[in-house]
């Protein structure tokens, strides 16, 4: 970020902290060892980091890079380039709780209705962590890693009437929340066949969509004069 400051660069980095705790943990019943007081017990080389109110070192990393930004920021007020981006996203692998486990288990997409929005299962609230992350954000950030897309990839934003979809690269459509029907495949397919919209592939969550609705994806997409192929992700 310092040398980004000084001659306008856009260099960028990739931060690995493991989630250590400043504090004791029980191995055997895996709570805190509380004193007599009640409260947790600092670690002997965390207590200055428990002290001043972090639980973990990630939180540390954190704070430094906000801290390291705020510095460099008030140092080069002066000759700070216009775009310098002392910020960062934060990511978490967070495995989803036991309720999320069992509705994807029992999902049926024969189901004419879904009863269950199985999309916030993975919002940050739902995973019980901090963050106001939507469920649609954790799913479509985990699909780009396992499609080989770097966390900076450029994602677009398209419309199909009030459905929000994710265009990435020219490449993949991506359709994550429900609320996808008739007339979305509709406009879906006028604006490939036309070349307004140029993909190779359009990837659903498929738990968002009943049975009915895919098969008019599936074959409107199969009529199309450019191939374009449709993957389903349970």
């Amino acid at each position: 970020m310092q040398l980004n400051a000084e001659d306008g660069g856009h260099r960028k980095f990739i931060m690995v902290q493991l989630p250590e705790k400043t504090y004791k943990v029980d191995q055997d019943t895996g709570k805190p060892i509380l004193d007599k007081g009640g409260q947790k017990i600092p670690t002997k080389g965390g207590k200055a980091a428990y002290d001043a109110g972090f639980k973990s070192i990630d939180q540390i990393s954190r704070e430094r890079i906000r801290r390291a930004a705020k510095k460099i920021r008030e140092d080069n007020e002066l000759t700070l380039p216009e775009n310098f981006d002392g910020s960062f996203k934060h990511y978490r692998v967070v495995k989803p709780i036991k309720q999320t486990l069992e509705n994807i288990e029992d999902f049926d997409p024969n189901n004419t209705n879904l009863f269950t929005n199985m999309v916030d299962g993975f919002s940050s609230q739902s995973l019980e962590v901090a963050g106001d992350t939507a469920g649609e954000d954790t799913i479509l950030t985990t699909w780009l890693a396992k499609d080989g897309y770097s966390f900076d990839t450029n994602v677009e934003e398209i419309k199909f009437g009030n459905y929000t979809a994710h265009q990435v690269e020219n490449n993949r459509l991506y359709l994550i929340n429900e609320g996808w029907g008739a007339d979305q495949t509709k406009e879906l397919l006028n604006q490939l066949g036309t070349h307004q919209l140029e993909v190779q592939s359009v990837v659903l969550f498929g738990y968002s969509f009943n049975v009915a609705e895919l098969r008019e994806l599936e074959n409107g997409l199969k009529q199309l004069d450019s191939k374009v192929t449709l993957i389903k992700r349970y």
